[in-house]
């Protein structure tokens, strides 16, 4: 029999070569290509043995199987990857898919679902996996009975037997059954979290077919059920109407709903798994969807109901929130929905006034009413807005920083009192907020405030008493920051005698941070360079004047003592002066190898400056 057989197959090797030179197929991976997989496959092995807590392996040694379609060797690493690590819920899902895609097997894929959610109880990702997985399960179903020309559900009996289901279990799972189980015992296992049902949601956003509806009836039922004093449910419940409008899926054919799911089914590979939300359909162009004006009007009455049943500032923030990214939609389209933009612009500014009206505003509400305000060409709104919030909200930094933006912007045609009117907004933000947190305020009217004016002699004044208040300086940024924009200031429009004095006067109350010191070498050093060429200082052939060089010290002493444990570049700049002007360094290296915490840097920075 067997030479019978080796005979038949031998008469077989003229066609199959003549089929191979025709391009109908080519030969077998040869033998080394094969060692070598399998050599990885050992290493692989060998390190499982040694590293068994090791998840990261496994999951590399799984991605290897998948890699070189190694569908025997992929199903034994699962198995040992969950012997070791039972309460993973990736590997389940892995497992899970690996039966469902490759083996075609629902049951198996099932019960590997059902023994990952015994272990993993608290596991949300598996929960949601475990619900796509039959909703795939259910578009599969669809799928075959579309392509056996089996148009009414009733009469699918050729599918039971392939699956041994009943035909009222078939039509059930077809229609979502199973995952509407899936869902109720999911929430049952986790009631009290809300981002865990929006998960949900972002599944079936990948499933544009009619019988999903009633799994959307089931999930929004369950957040407006449990969560109906909760801002976030509110918003999701009025974003179903924008998110998922029934028009899409009621007037998706029954033609091209197979179409899609059979794109989505052939398009579908195991990353997805691992994703809440998944695209049907990849080919479909990148576009922004019409206006829905239908679905707008629902999702603002939801809205409306939410902020009966949950009067805060929260939930006027998610709807203002929601009307902003509607206007943004409009306007990125163009004068093609200029009336839509226009009515949706006039909802936001009516809610915003609601929520000032009824003191449920917050800082973002006054913000976002100045921002859109601005957006609209409504400059007199955005300031109103403004002087709002600073009522209101009077510690907050950002509210006055904006409206002194405005105040500027109006004040530009009105030079008489422009200098007294934002000196006195500038002094009631200082008042009512804290010295920390107003350095951009700060920054602005040093910008905005003329040099020549009396308002900005006062400003050395206020910024020495707001030094005061802060027991402990920045060695950058913060009011040194605010401190070295002022000198320089001064330097740059009144002299250097009129920085100098200010400087000395900031330094003096105690300094506001090592900016200032910075400020202060840098300014003392440039007006030495004027007076002194650069080149015979550094050769050291004319010494600097004496008060000028312990002008300079003084300041470098100060700025160590100060902040000689951290700042390198303070300890550096020194003993780079004091080569330059001819005087050795080796006092200042040594100090500063003692007094910093980690002087590593510096001894290599300190050589590669002086070579």
């Amino acid at each position: 029999m067997a030479d019978t057989v080796q005979y038949l197959m031998e008469l077989m090797i003229p066609e199959l070569e003549d089929l191979e030179r025709k391009g109908y197929f080519s030969r077998k991976k040869s033998i080394a290509e094969i060692a070598i997989v399998r050599r990885i496959h050992f290493i692989y092995e060998r390190a499982g043995r040694k590293f068994r807590s090791d998840l990261s392996l496994w999951m590399r040694w799984i991605e290897a199987c998948k890699r070189y379609k190694s569908s025997k060797q992929l199903s034994k690493v699962i198995t040992k990857a969950l012997q070791r690590h039972s309460t993973v819920s990736e590997l389940w899902i892995e497992a899970a898919r690996w039966e469902f895609d490759m083996n075609n097997n629902i049951t198996a894929a099932r019960s590997l679902m059902q023994q990952g959610i015994r272990m993993c109880k608290t596991d949300e990702t598996i929960w949601v996996q475990y619900y796509h997985l039959e909703l795939l399960y259910a578009l599969k179903l669809r799928l075959r009975r579309r392509v056996l020309g089996l148009d009414d559900p009733s009469a699918a009996e050729d599918i039971d037997e392939a699956d041994g289901q009943s035909v009222a279990a078939a039509r059930a799972v077809m229609q979502g059954g199973v995952a509407r189980i899936v869902y109720k015992n999911a929430v049952a296992a986790l009631p009290g979290r809300l981002a865990f049902r929006a998960r949900f949601l972002g599944v079936l956003r990948g499933f544009e077919y009619g019988f999903v509806e009633a799994l959307l009836d089931q999930v929004y039922d369950s957040i407006r059920q449990d969560f109906g004093k909760v801002e976030e449910a509110w918003d999701l419940l009025a974003r179903r109407h924008i998110d998922f409008p029934t028009s899409r899926r009621s007037n998706l054919s029954e033609e091209k709903e197979g179409d899609a799911a059979e794109r989505q089914l052939g398009q579908r590979d195991g990353s997805t798994w691992m994703s809440d939300q998944i695209q049907v359909d990849a080919q479909a162009p990148n576009v922004e969807p019409a206006w829905d004006a239908d679905g707008h009007r629902q999702a603002c009455s939801v809205y409306e109901e939410g902020l009966t049943a949950v009067p805060t500032p929260r939930i006027y923030r998610v709807f203002s929130k929601y009307l902003c990214e509607t206007l943004d939609r409009l306007m990125a389209q163009g004068e093609a929905v200029l009336q839509p933009a226009l009515t949706v612009a006039a909802q936001l500014f009516s809610l915003l006034q609601r929520a000032h009206s009824s003191s449920c505003s917050c800082p973002e509400t006054y913000l976002t009413w100045v921002d859109w305000a601005e957006r609209v060409q409504q400059p007199k709104m955005a300031l109103k807005a403004a002087r709002k919030g600073c009522e209101r909200f009077p510690s907050n930094v950002a509210m006055w920083r904006r409206r002194l933006e405005l105040e500027v912007v109006r004040s530009g045609d009105r030079k008489d009192h422009a200098v007294q009117e934002i000196m006195a907004i500038f002094e009631a933000a200082l008042q009512a907020t804290s010295p920390e947190q107003t350095c951009e305020v700060w920054l602005m009217a040093i910008d905005t405030l003329p040099a020549n004016c009396p308002e900005f002699a006062r400003l050395g004044e206020m910024l020495a008493v707001t030094c005061a208040k802060v027991a402990k300086k920045a060695p950058s940024g913060g009011l040194g920051q605010v401190a070295t924009a002022l000198v320089e200031k001064a330097r740059g429009s009144l002299g250097i005698d009129n920085a100098r004095h200010l400087y000395a006067k900031l330094l003096a109350v105690p300094a506001p941070g090592g900016d200032l010191y910075r400020c202060a070498i840098r300014l003392e050093r440039d007006a030495l360079r004027l007076e002194y060429s650069a080149d015979n200082m550094a050769s050291g052939s004319c010494a600097p004047p004496k008060q000028a060089a312990k002008r300079i010290a003084d300041l470098y002493e100060a700025a160590i003592a100060a902040y000689g444990k951290t700042e390198t570049d303070l300890w550096l700049d020194y003993a780079v002066w004091l080569t330059q002007c001819g005087k050795g360094s080796g006092q200042v290296y040594w100090r500063a190898t003692k007094e910093l915490a980690e002087p590593d840097s510096f001894i290599a920075q300190y050589r590669e400056a002086l070579q």
